[in-house]
């Protein structure tokens, strides 16, 4: 059952702008790592403003990593570095592509990616060997 609602808590953003995901909500939802989500971050302190949203997917930790642009944002907003502050934090499912039937399904096209990735690495790794 992945996430289906939205849902808000109360985290810190820890070193190399890492989020974490209550374990409740986790166990709730039966999340697992590679979960595609939609994130909303507000500061949470007296007079914050403003606030960013952006996609991201758990990592194999079940943490959620910023990204470096939204961070710079939310940093110059409040002029202070922010590791270490409490934000508020609110999850919702990431919308989702509808597929046509004359389009190759989301799942083939990166098994396929994958396995020239797999392809070209033992190739370069067999040159490397000679």
């Amino acid at each position: 059952m992945p996430l289906t609602e939205q849902e808000t808590f109360k985290t810190k953003l820890q070193s190399q702008r890492r989020i974490v995901i209550p374990s409740l909500l986790r166990w709730r939802y039966k999340m697992e790592s590679g979960e595609l989500l939609r994130i909303r971050l507000k500061l949470f302190e007296q007079g914050s403003y403003g606030e960013e949203s952006f996609l991201a997917k758990t990592g194999a930790d079940m943490r959620l990593t910023v990204p470096k642009l939204t961070m710079e944002i939310l940093e110059k907003k409040h002029e202070k570095h922010l590791t270490g502050a409490i934000f508020e934090v609110t999850l919702w499912p990431a919308p989702q592509e509808t597929s046509h039937s004359d389009e190759a399904a989301p799942q083939s096209i990166q098994s396929e990616l994958l396995g020239r990735i797999k392809d070209t690495r033992s190739t370069l790794s067999q040159e490397k060997e000679k």
